[in-house]
């Protein structure tokens, strides 16, 4: 088995149910991911890189960037397997950022397909989701939509 070869695991378009709530595994959110988010994408705001800067703002502590709450979110969401191969595009999306997350969080994200339609092209279909990410609290810190481009079936997988 090579690269070539690779057996697909993703959920196809007809497969996803309709307002059915899809929860992935959780996480934690570590020091060293605010670390490698901030020297990855060059972004060492002081509310989350600066410890008494940010003692002295509203939250009395450093937070967690938004965008690294979204991409450990997308990587809950991959670590499914949900869309794995099946997955052709990501179209649209919209967040909202509703709480802060800190440091030693533990979040998790539900995926809700709220819309779907087949695509002008063969083989693909697109698919709206409300995404939601909680808290160990179950508290929601962030909420949006992903609009996905979905294979209908394995041949248009690869």
């Amino acid at each position: 088995m090579g690269v070539l070869h690779y057996d697909f695991k993703g959920m196809l378009y007809d497969e996803w149910e309709l307002d059915k709530v899809y929860t992935t595994g959780a996480r934690t959110i570590r020091e060293s991911d605010v670390t490698s988010y901030c020297a990855l994408s060059g972004d060492y705001d002081p509310h989350y890189t600066n410890e008494p800067f940010a003692e002295q703002d509203y939250y009395k502590k450093p937070v967690v960037p938004g965008g690294l709450t979204f991409i450990i979110a997308n990587g809950l969401d991959c670590q499914t397997l949900w869309v794995d191969g099946s997955y052709i595009g990501l179209l649209d999306q919209q967040m909202s950022f509703l709480k802060p997350v800190f440091v030693g969080d533990t979040i998790y994200l539900t995926m809700t397909p709220t819309a779907k339609r087949l695509s002008r092209k063969p083989g693909r279909g697109i698919i709206t989701y409300r995404i939601s990410v909680f808290n160990q609290r179950d508290e929601m810190v962030m909420d949006g939509t992903w609009v996905i481009l979905m294979a209908t079936d394995r041949e248009h997988m690869e």
